[in-house]
């Protein structure tokens, strides 16, 4: 015990808890004080670890006390050398001490303690109360909607963001910058990145401005070099008489010619691999002369190639700072905009706190901060220390070394335990760092000036001998294969000892994809067949889409599987429809929802038999009708509308509820009401601020999983950290181990020699890093290191959750170097394995007799209920009442709502307001009775024993004299009271929220753990398991069968005028088609800003405005010109003549992006007019078209709008607009077989239909051309298909005539998934 600083390195299965609770109870018994434990904290990484270890640390004081377990017993001695009486009797005064004085027992989370300390030293928090808030997306959003709405009257703000947007349409990337703001501000949030930020709030946005000119300047002239390096090269092969096809496959002077047309410059490692003679440069068949011609030029080509690489990686960090510069202009006003919601809010947002930890801990000396918090710790405990992050390290060694560099009041040194493991490091997304935990171990860096005691712990008490051997043997194979050195080491090797006496087994399977799923299904009845339950088996995956993937492929009739993905309330088909209603009290025109709500009553038989089919009914209550004739008319006059808009939300609910007869037990609905009422409590309670709020937040929303269930849980590996099954399987799919599409970007120092001023700048993580420099290498190569360490770790932590048996099943198709398939494929074959490796024997569960329980009904005086969230405590409350009233109206009951506001879940299920017949004052104000029940909801630690009195019944002048005891003094007068309660009943009801989801939640109240533990024998403690059975539905299939009225419908559609656009929306989505089409239903966004339709429409309308003039007319460049000057103009004017509305905050920044769009357009018709003596003649603008055609005996009218008809140089082209990205190779006519079926080729159709329909309007005039213009494209925005002549009219034809005749025949509009 006599250490000032140890830390102990525990493998996976060593008891890390155990061990850190006798740790923690040796220190107790040792110091005289028995008020030490005060003095001492304990640091966890999650709530659910810090229950865990106030649980263990109070059973084990209480196996001292009643001496009942040796090993515990022996330990303590061995560790204290204290006397075996003393330690008894000793423990039982500590265990009293505690509990008696809860609030003083530190056994927190890291995080926890963070907002103690800011909450007790932060001057400039006003609101003392502040909720912490784990989730910031939202205030994001916020702060990033606030931050553009202040353009209107900003013109610095507005034109940065402008230049922003503009530059994006340049590297071809969507205008909307609130994604890329969304991005920065979670980037700039995370703790690495804190030096480079206050870097750039510190800089001057004139300065940054400044740099934006000139390196946009810099980019031009680079550019320019580029592209003349790109020729030079290119006349350098043809000069010397060769062609394309002399190199191999033409593809070097193919790379040189794709990028003269490209923004985007690429290196081609292929290409420098034949230069420099890795591969070919040309086919071994090449005439000689030409070989010797290549040869010549050879050395030319490669000095070309490489002064290409330089300027691409140069041009590539251009590109990549002008895309941050922005942002970096803007940190200050989006923290600033961050503060400002969360001081409006009242909240903390937990992303936050641990830099405002730093900067506080800077301004103020330690003792000041002890000082402030009321307590100074001597004694440090830290769990899970690999998870630590830099800076929470950082912010805990100035508490922690003026602790255990001096002494305490009583004579006693500090001291530091660390506990970890640096092998299951896998939170460095978040801020852990496996380095820091190794450097510790090693003395590589140390802040103390003791050198700490090392232990390492290589036992393993959790999984078998066969497990432990696999792994030990799996992952010592695992780090040599990936060059990982560190594990080599006796500290980080994978080698332990099993104490477990039990046979185990392991097998790793490698599979084809087709019986993939089989075998994973195979295995899990197989575990079954053998005895064992489906809640001792754990599927763990890397990501949540395996588990969605998995569920949706793996359908058994004998297991569920459940995971946090389809444990989404948003997936209830119950909650979607109150969703519905909810919205429509805000959207009342949206016959979207109409829809969803009238499917849902259908389907769920409220209509009876009123409607012969879906369709009918969907006919008959889709009329255009108000909404409250809506609603009166699908509720049989039940529904009144008004009176629900003026519900609050709670309200609003449970009159849906009862309108439309929905059966409120279940799971999903249990755990939206909850959702809705932890909201309430927070923010106002209308209808509207939670539907907001749902928008934003409502895929986060899920079940919680319950402890007994009947179901499979898939659960990610990261969640799975600290949890042990008795058997995981362990599914692997064809990842990439360094998969850099989700990567963060990496800082670069010093990017420029040009810019000396500019420190820092930010570039995509990929391997042009390589070529940067040694600096921006060495960067690339630790971060590609970290991510072997992350990949091996996680791997690590999967696999030590086994307890009896594990099971690896990984696809093997479509491998390479870089997956964890491959990994999995590559170990089989060192064991010389081709498909399976095994090893050890499976077992059969033992049947066990059933445990014939007693319970004494006579002393059965305190329940003690679990629950999920408050509903469920509500409807024990209402049960319980209904069975107590029903019994003797003249029961005494007294209810104690520590939250007053759970009254009013209380009343969706008392319908017999028996809540009415109880006491339900405050504590305070109760008269102590002998009382037949007394029930006490909310018991949870933080909200049992109170500290602030919110109860109105309160008086104000009883709240001040509350509020001015001390936290003890106020703690033991709640205690009397309560006592006096329980004590005087006959039956007591406790009840709490068992749910650790939430910050600081899920842990009994330190009264339930005292009557647990304290009780004495004529107490009989009743303890109770409340939960929802989760009833997965099967998703089934969405879809219309047709009839009469579609059938009526189809031929009315066909007969006024079918377009390309319906034909491709069949294509694409059968469903959507009935919708649309056949339904009418066509529902816009309701937002303040245009959606994507509403900018195509802007676009379309002011390039008909500019043009329109200039009708018939060959353009010449004043023609040009004119329009140039006109565009702003009409591009405002237009605006608000189709939307009656100026442009404001995000719609500015649009209108001066399709000015770009057009701007750029233009100019490329001025330089063909200029330099290329094109002839333009505008031929027709927004032509409308039709043609009549018979199909089947039935007259179809095929109409469309052909954006322009022009005439260039002697061939007339059909030109559509786009203003989205175009993929080249759907406007291919090879692929016209699949345009029938395909909606990717829906371009493709529209111009073949617009030929069709404009040959067959006009015989006399040839098409040429049919294309787009692509009007984000600078270089070349008009792309036409090739060899589109091949193809006649007739044949035109019969592709429209197919798809129409599908239609027409089709019995079952089926949903594809595909989105509108």
């Amino acid at each position: 015990m006599n250490y000032s600083f140890k830390i102990i390195n525990s493998s996976a299965g060593s008891g890390k808890t155990f061990k850190l609770a006798i740790e923690f109870i040796s220190k107790l018994l040792v110091t005289e004080d028995d008020n030490h434990f005060k003095s001492m904290l304990a640091l966890t990484f999650t709530n659910k670890a810090s229950a865990e270890m106030k649980d263990r640390i109070l059973l084990y004081l209480l196996d001292l006390k009643e001496q009942r377990n040796d090993l515990i017993k022996e330990l303590v001695l061995k560790k204290t050398s204290l006397d075996e009486l003393y330690v008894v009797k000793r423990s039982a005064k500590i265990l009293e001490k505690i509990l008696y004085n809860y609030s003083n027992f530190n056994v927190i989370t890291i995080d926890s303690f963070t907002n103690n300390i800011i909450s007790s030293i932060d001057e400039s928090n006003h609101n003392e109360d502040s909720l912490v808030e784990l989730d910031s997306d939202i205030y994001i959003d916020l702060a990033i909607d606030e931050l553009i709405s202040e353009i209107d009257g900003n013109e610095e703000l507005k034109n940065l963001l402008i230049e922003f947007a503009k530059f994006k349409i340049t590297v071809n990337k969507s205008w909307d910058i609130t994604y890329d703001l969304k991005d920065f501000s979670v980037f700039i949030d995370k703790e690495s990145n804190k030096d480079q930020i206050e870097y750039f709030k510190k800089m001057d946005n004139n300065l940054l401005s400044k740099l934006r000119k000139q390196i946009l300047d810099f980019k031009i002239k680079k550019r320019h070099e580029i592209i003349s390096l790109f020729d030079r090269t290119l006349n350098m092969i043809y000069e010397n008489g060769l062609v394309d096809s002399d190199f191999r496959g033409g593809y070097f002077p193919k790379y040189l010619k794709s990028q003269l047309n490209d923004d985007k410059f690429i290196i081609n490692e292929s290409i420098e691999k034949s230069l420099i003679g890795k591969s070919n440069l040309y086919n071994k068949t090449l005439e000689k002369n030409k070989i010797e011609r290549i040869e010549s030029i050879r050395k030319n080509l490669i000095n070309k190639y490489f002064e290409i690489k330089q300027l691409v990686l140069e041009i590539y960090k251009i590109n990549s700072t002008l895309n941050y510069l922005p942002s970096f202009s803007i940190i200050s006003k989006l923290e600033e905009k961050i503060q400002k919601i969360q001081d409006e809010n009242g909240i903390r947002l937990i992303s936050k706190f641990n830099k405002q930890l730093n900067l506080l801990i800077q301004q103020n000396d330690t003792p000041y901060i002890y000082e402030k918090l009321g307590s100074r710790f001597t004694d440090f405990y830290i769990d899970e220390f690999q998870d630590t992050s830099e800076l929470q390290w950082n912010n805990l060694i100035p508490l922690i070394s003026n602790s255990i560099h001096s002494e305490s009041h009583d004579g006693l040194k500090g001291s530091l335990l660390i506990v970890g493991d640096p092998k299951q490091s896998i939170y460095r997304w978040r801020g852990g760092k496996f380095n820091q935990f190794i450097n510790l171990i090693y003395g590589q860096t140390n802040p103390f000036h003791f050198k700490p005691d090392i232990e390492k712990i290589d036992s393993n008490f959790r999984s078998s001998r066969e497990i432990i051997n696999f792994n030990s043997d799996f992952f010592t194979y695992l780090s040599n294969h990936l060059e990982l050195d560190i594990y080599d080491s006796d500290d980080l090797n994978f080698n332990q000892e099993s104490y477990k006496k039990e046979v185990g087994h392991v097998s790793i399977t490698s599979c084809e994809s087709e019986i993939f799923y089989s075998k994973i299904e195979n295995e899990i009845l197989d575990i079954l067949d053998r005895g064992y339950e489906p809640n001792d088996i754990a599927i763990l995956v890397r990501f949540n889409k395996h588990a969605k993937d998995l569920i949706e492929n793996i359908n058994s009739s004998k297991f569920n599987l459940i995971s946090s993905e389809v444990l989404q309330i948003t997936s209830s088909k119950k909650i979607q429809f109150l969703i519905s209603i909810l919205k429509l009290s805000k959207s009342k025109n949206d016959y979207s929802e109409r829809k969803r709500v009238i499917d849902f009553l259908f389907k769920h038989n409220y209509f009876g038999n009123n409607y012969e089919n879906l369709n009918k009914c969907f006919h008959i209550n889709l009329s255009r009708t108000d909404i409250i004739d809506f609603f009166k008319n699908i509720s049989n006059q039940k529904f009144d509308f008004k009176y629900f808009t003026s519900l609050n939300i709670l309200d609003a609910v449970k009159y849906c509820i009862d309108n439309f007869h929905i059966n409120i037990n279940d799971a999903y609905l249990y755990a939206f009401i909850d959702n809705i009422f932890e909201f309430i409590e927070s923010h106002d309670d209308s209808i509207s601020s939670y539907i907001e709020y749902w928008e934003k937040k409502s895929d986060s929303i899920h079940l919680n999983i319950p402890e007994h269930r009947d179901s499979i849980v898939i659960s990610t590996i990261h969640k799975a950290k600290g949890l042990e099954f008795p058997f995981v399987i362990v599914p692997i799919y064809n990842d990439r181990i360094n998969d850099n599409r989700n990567a963060d970007p990496i800082w670069l120092y010093e990017p420029f020699k040009s810019f000396d001023s500019l420190k820092w700048t930010l570039v995509p993580k990929s391997q042009n890093l390589i070529h940067m420099g040694d600096n921006a290498k060495e960067i690339y190569e630790s971060s590609e290191l970290n991510i072997k360490l992350d990949t091996i770790n996680l791997l690590y932590v999967a696999f030590s959750r086994a307890e009896s048996e594990l099971s690896v099943i990984s696809k093997k198709d479509n491998l390479n170097n870089n997956s964890l398939s491959s990994i999995i494929h590559d170990f089989l074959e060192y064991k010389k394995e081709t498909e399976e490796y095994k090893i050890g024997q499976k077992t059969i569960k033992k049947n066990e007799q059933n445990k014939i329980e007693f319970s004494n009904t006579k002393n059965k005086k305190i329940n003690i209920i679990s629950a999920l969230k408050n509903l469920s405590q509500a409807e024990y409350i209402s049960e319980l009442l209904s069975k107590v009233f029903a019994k003797d109206k003249s029961s005494k009951v007294y209810i104690f709502f520590p939250n007053p506001d759970l009254i009013k879940l209380v009343k969706l299920f008392d319908n017999e307001l028996n809540i009415e017949l109880c006491n339900s004052t405050h504590l305070f104000n109760t008269k102590i009775l002998d009382y037949d029940h007394a029930l006490f909801p909310n018991m949870n630690e933080g909200l049992f024993p109170f500290i602030k009195l919110n109860d109105s019944s309160i008086s104000d002048s009883e709240k001040k004299k509350f509020e001015s005891l001390s936290q003890n003094e106020q703690e033991k007068k709640i205690s009397d009271i309560f006592y006096n309660i329980i004590d005087k009943a006959k039956q007591v009801h406790l009840l709490y929220d068992s749910s650790i989801n939430s910050f600081g939640s899920g842990e009994e109240s330190r009264f339930i753990k005292q009557i647990k533990i304290l009780s004495s024998g004529t107490t009989f403690n009743n303890s109770k398991v409340i939960q929802k059975n989760i009833i997965i539905s099967e998703d089934e299939e969405v879809k219309i069968v047709r009839d009469d009225l579609i059938s009526k419908k189809i031929e009315s559609i066909l007969t006024e005028g079918v377009s390309a656009s319906s034909l491709s929306l069949f294509i694409k989505n059968p469903y959507l088609f009935y919708e649309k089409k056949i339904l009418g239903i066509d529902n816009k966004d309701e937002s303040k800003y245009l959606n994507y339709m509403d900018q195509g429409t802007l676009i379309h309308r002011v390039i008909e405005k500019l043009y329109k003039p200039f009708i018939g007319k060959n353009l010449d460049v004043s023609d040009i010109n004119f329009m140039k000057n006109q565009l702003l103009n009409e591009s405002l004017n237009t605006f608000i003549e189709l939307y009656s509305k100026e442009p404001t905050g995000k719609n500015l920044i649009f209108i001066e992006v399709v000015k770009e769009y057009i701007e750029n357009t233009l100019n490329f018709e001025l330089d063909q007019i200029k330099n290329q003596n094109a002839r333009i003649k505008i031929i027709s603008l927004e032509k409308k078209l039709e043609y009549n055609l018979k199909i089947k005996n039935q007259n179809i009218k095929l109409k469309g709008i052909i954006d322009r008809i022009d005439r260039f140089n002697d061939g007339f082209r059909i030109i559509d607009y786009k203003s989205g990205n175009v993929n080249l190779g759907v406007l291919d006519i090879k692929n016209i077989d699949k345009v029938k079926v395909d909606h990717k080729y829906s371009y493709l159709l529209q111009l073949l239909f617009y030929k069709y329909l404009f040959g067959m309007n006009d015989k006399n005039i040839q098409i040429k051309e049919i294309g787009i213009c692509s009007l984000k494209k600078r270089n070349l925005p008009f792309q036409f298909i090739k060899n589109q002549a091949i193809l006649s009219v007739e044949e035109i034809q019969m592709i429209i005539s197919d798809i129409i005749i599908d239609i027409m025949q089709t019995d079952e509009f089926i949903d594809s998934g595909n989105p509108l």
